[in-house]
């Protein structure tokens, strides 16, 4: 691209008095013809001006008509132009001139000069002064959201159509582009104006929706470079609302993210934009704005990570259990293969860390988790367990809870403790899926059973799945009546004496006891015999 000094002395031959009048102009070439010539009355003033590239702002003549001729590239004079459009700048004004529209067309998507005659070189103070341009052929006119700052910060853009300036403090913002008056958002862009304060941008769409060129946003800059705006860099984030305030308004930075967010419930995996910092608010129920906020957060989500961000804690609390966001940022929202991965985290503010068993399948498959903590993610064949909660380093289980996990093959959860052992919202196990379904579970249903040896092997050991029940038994003893996890499929294993697990068993049986019921169960018979006996 070369500008001619020659569009000057041609415009002395008008007058004396017009030398002396000029206005500013930048012109953005945003017609999908790859590369033309432009021309000022004879003169060639831009060679071989490129798709989706700007001058700078640079003294054109004002108070005289110029015509302006757009030639294909590599044209030899003003008469190879294929349009030409007649302008007239006013003396001490500032312009952009953008080149859009399509050479073929006819009507309102032709090939023309669109004209913003009240632009602007720099910005006010700490802030940026942005411009937007509706340049896509085939996109119907636009709402434009600044994501979580403002919405509809341009409304029913039109192709063609310029928007005055919006002041925009230096900051990270997210452009979602959106059918008017609709809340679809097509396409979103990062316009990172971090380092631009005290500047000004035109941004301009550019391209086709349903084609190529393909549709994008632009910045093009006072010293005329043209910055190509990225797609919004997302993450993957659920939030869950596990703090005993009965309903609340979430807020990032000025948007609303959930209204009247009940305690308990969840959100579905969501993108939201990343590498950018910005403030989570918490607002009692039926909130008019953020400035309502009871604690704000700041957060910053990495591109790409997916998170599980947790509220939790007490309102009014200090220390560990006051109210905050507590983030896995490691977090699934798919399981390992077949199975289903499942992280814990303990939200029971009045609760000490804890244990937890998987009864009858492993100890501690969760241990010396305090308030406030997650678990990396345990990868679970897809079946039913019993969590027996056990005060850390103890045997003694408070509370156990069935976690059925046979229709989640392929998934993940996050199950959380909530509410308090001592008083209302009562203590509790829940299971937040990725699709922000959070499931309850239930108290682990039990069976009453008895078992009694009377088989004549002086002593076995006795297993249900892969936990000892009875070491050394031996014939013709009995258990007490114990509770046993029911409505589950169970192994019980019989093993020699001393046996190390229960891969030593020399028998195995299938049992399911059902729920409320009680049973005696007597091993009888003569290991090695067949038949009835």
């Amino acid at each position: 691209m070369r500008i001619l000094l020659s569009l000057l002395s041609m415009m002395l031959l008008a007058s004396v008095s017009s030398v002396a009048q000029t206005a500013r102009v930048q012109i953005i070439h945003n017609s999908p013809e790859p590369v033309v010539d432009i021309y000022a009355g004879n003169d060639l003033l831009l060679n071989n001006f490129v798709f989706r590239t700007a001058t700078p702002f640079i003294d054109l003549p004002a108070g005289v008509q110029i015509n302006i001729g757009i030639a294909p590239e590599g044209s030899t004079s003003a008469a190879d132009a294929i349009a030409t459009f007649p302008v007239e700048f006013e003396a001490g004004r500032t312009y952009v001139v953008m080149a859009a529209g399509v050479v073929e067309n006819t009507g309102s998507t032709a090939l023309n000069l669109f004209v913003n005659d009240e632009a602007r070189e720099t910005g006010g103070g700490n802030s940026v002064d942005i411009s937007v341009f509706h340049g896509s052929p085939d996109a119907p006119p636009v709402d434009i959201d600044a994501v979580y700052a403002a919405d509809d910060i341009v409304s029913n853009l039109g192709f063609g159509d310029f928007t005055g300036y919006l002041n925009l403090p230096a900051a990270k913002y997210d452009l979602a582009i959106q059918p008017a008056a609709t809340n679809n958002t097509i396409a979103s862009f990062r316009a990172d104006l971090s380092g631009l304060a005290g500047n000004t941008a035109t941004v301009f769409a550019s391209g086709y929706l349903g084609g190529t060129p393909s549709f994008g946003l632009f910045a093009a800059l006072a010293n005329g470079a043209v910055i190509r705006l990225s797609a919004t860099p997302t993450a993957r984030v659920q939030v869950i609302h596990n703090s005993p305030e009965p309903t609340v308004d979430l807020y990032i930075d000025n948007g609303r993210l959930l209204d009247n967010f009940t305690f308990r419930s969840a959100t579905a995996f969501i993108d939201i934009p990343a590498d950018r910092s910005m403030t989570v608010g918490i607002a009692r129920d039926n909130s008019t704005s953020s400035s309502s906020a009871i604690a704000t957060f700041p957060v910053n989500f990495e591109k790409d990570k997916t998170y599980v961000v947790m509220a939790g804690g007490v309102v009014g609390n200090t220390g560990a259990t006051a109210f905050n966001l507590f983030v896995n940022g490691n977090a699934r929202e798919a399981g390992t293969g077949s199975n289903v991965d499942v992280a814990v985290f303990h939200g029971s503010p009045d609760a000490p860390a804890v244990d937890v068993d998987a009864v009858f399948v492993a100890d501690n498959v969760v241990s010396n988790l305090a308030f406030g903590e997650f678990t990396g993610y345990l990868s679970l064949p897809a079946a039913k367990y019993d969590l027996a909660i056990q005060p850390a380093g103890t045997t003694t289980t408070v509370a156990s809870f069935r976690a059925d996990l046979s229709g989640l093959a392929g998934g993940a959860a996050t199950v959380f403790a909530s509410g308090f052992l001592g008083s209302s919202p009562s203590f509790g196990l829940y299971a937040a899926l990725p699709n922000g379904t959070v499931v309850a579970l239930p108290a682990t249903p039990t069976a009453r059973v008895q078992i009694i040896h009377n088989s004549p092997e002086p002593a076995v050991d006795l297993y249900v799945d892969n936990a000892q029940l009875a070491d050394n038994f031996a014939f013709r003893t009995a258990t007490g009546f114990i509770d046993v996890p029911s409505d589950r499929d169970l192994t019980v294993g019989v093993a020699g004496e001393n046996s190390a697990s229960a891969a030593d068993a020399i028998a195995t049986f299938p049992v399911n006891f059902e729920t409320g019921k009680t049973y005696v169960v007597m091993a009888g018979g003569v290991v090695g015999n067949t038949g009835a006996t």
